[in-house]
């Protein structure tokens, strides 16, 4: 997505920014559909009646460096299971957060809890719970995991306002939950991509979200 293309901070113009945004990233790992955003402001979310308010409130939508002001939502549609996406903004426009919510056809062995931190000495990854030794165990897994969880976002040099050099979120995770037969994935992650240097090419991360949790469903 060019400069042009991010959330500048006007909800009715936003919308449409992060519905062509998320469709130009469905056709890069082949889902096809048409999205629709919708939008709540940060303080009024305990009155929303949209069809996110689900997602919403089954996350903990913790403040940060960047003071959340805006919520979009939308489903995505084309995956192999039902997927929803939620992104938050600050007044401005920029992206704090973007969490991702799958329910994949297979079940956990109790639930995960795979985070990703940033240490003086590199990347930590953390994986917990009663199911986690059968993902300790894949490497690869581990090292996709790893890979598609991002911590820190670095705003673009044109597009944002920011006055730091980026904002350093609460938490990246992937959390795995048994549900009904079927295992709830909740994904918290960053726009920022992992190939990417600040105000060059950024992603809403979908495709390495696609990829991870097929793995996940193989494996589990």
């Amino acid at each position: 997505m060019d400069n042009k293309g991010f959330p500048a901070g006007n909800p009715s113009e936003d919308r449409e920014r992060l519905q062509a945004w998320w469709e130009e990233e469905m056709s890069k790992c082949g889902l096809s559909g048409a999205t629709t955003v919708e939008h709540s402001a940060y303080q009024d979310q305990s009155r929303s009646s949209s069809a996110g308010r689900s997602l919403f409130e089954s996350l903990v939508m913790q403040r940060t460096a960047a003071t959340i002001a805006h919520l979009y939502y939308s489903k995505i549609p084309g995956a192999p299971w039902p997927l929803e996406a939620l992104v938050t903004t600050t007044s401005d426009g920029v992206i704090a957060e973007v969490v991702y919510r799958a329910v994949l056809k297979c079940q956990v062995r109790g639930g995960v809890s795979i985070k990703k931190s940033i240490g003086w000495f590199g990347d930590k990854l953390e994986i917990q719970g009663v199911g986690a030794e059968q993902f300790k165990a894949r490497k690869d897994i581990v090292r996709k995991c790893k890979d598609c969880l991002c911590r820190r976002y670095y705003y673009p040099l044109r597009g944002f306002h920011a006055s730091k050099e980026y904002f350093e979120l609460g938490e990246a995770s992937l959390t795995l939950r048994a549900e009904a037969g079927t295992t709830e994935a909740i994904v918290r992650t960053t726009v920022r991509d992992e190939k990417a240097f600040v105000g060059r090419k950024y992603s809403l991360g979908l495709p390495a979200i696609v990829k991870t949790l097929q793995m996940v469903e193989q494996a589990v």
